[in-house]
C-alpha cells in the first residue's frame, strides 16, 4: 500500500474506529434500520468496543494512515470458529475506507493484510459477513474469491 501506512489501534485512535465501525455498521443495514439506529447503534458500539479491547490473541485493530499522517480507515481482525467444523477461522470483523479514498484499491490491500495476519496465525481460512443491502462491497469480495457459504435470515416483529 504505497503511501499509507497500517499501526495497531491505540488509545487516541478509538474514537475514529468506533465511527468508522458504526459508518460500516450503517452501510450494511436496509435504509429503514439505518433510519432508526439510534434505537440499537449505542448496543453495537459498546459491544465492539468491549471486543476491540480483549485478548490480543483472538483479535486485532488497525488504523490505515496517508501520507500525510491522516487516519484514513480502519481493519479489524480477529480468530472465530468456524459454524460448520468448528475449526479455528479468520474473521473480518471490521473493515473501512473513508469515503474519498474508495475505490482505489486500498479495501482490497486491506483484506490482503488481513489474509496475511490470518496465515500469521497458522488459519488456513477466513470468514467475513457482509449485509444484503451493502452490495458494492460484496462484488469486492467475490472478485477477491471470498464464496457465500450460508446465508443469515431474518424475521422482523412488530
Amino acid at each position: 500500500m504505497d503511501g499509507y501506512a497500517l499501526r495497531n489501534a491505540g488509545n487516541d485512535d478509538r474514537a475514529f474506529v468506533m465511527r468508522c465501525m458504526e459508518e460500516s455498521i450503517l452501510m450494511s443495514v436496509p435504509d429503514l434500520e439505518a433510519m432508526h439506529s439510534g434505537l440499537w447503534m449505542d448496543d453495537i458500539l459498546n459491544v465492539t468496543s468491549i471486543a476491540i479491547d480483549g485478548d490480543m490473541m483472538r483479535s486485532e485493530t488497525f488504523v490505515l494512515f496517508d501520507d500525510a499522517n491522516e487516519r484514513a480507515g480502519i481493519l479489524w481482525v480477529g480468530i472465530s470458529r468456524d459454524q460448520f467444523t468448528c475449526e479455528d477461522t479468520g474473521y473480518l470483523l471490521g473493515l473501512f475506507v473513508i469515503g474519498e479514498l474508495r475505490g482505489r484499491g486500498i479495501g482490497k490491500a486491506l483484506i490482503g493484510c488481513a489474509e496475511d495476519w490470518c496465515k500469521k496465525k497458522g488459519l488456513m481460512s477466513m470468514t467475513l459477513n457482509v449485509g444484503a443491502s451493502n452490495t458494492s462491497v460484496k462484488g469486492i469480495y467475490d472478485h477477491l474469491g471470498f464464496e457465500e457459504r450460508s446465508t443469515v435470515m431474518r424475521k422482523r416483529f412488530r
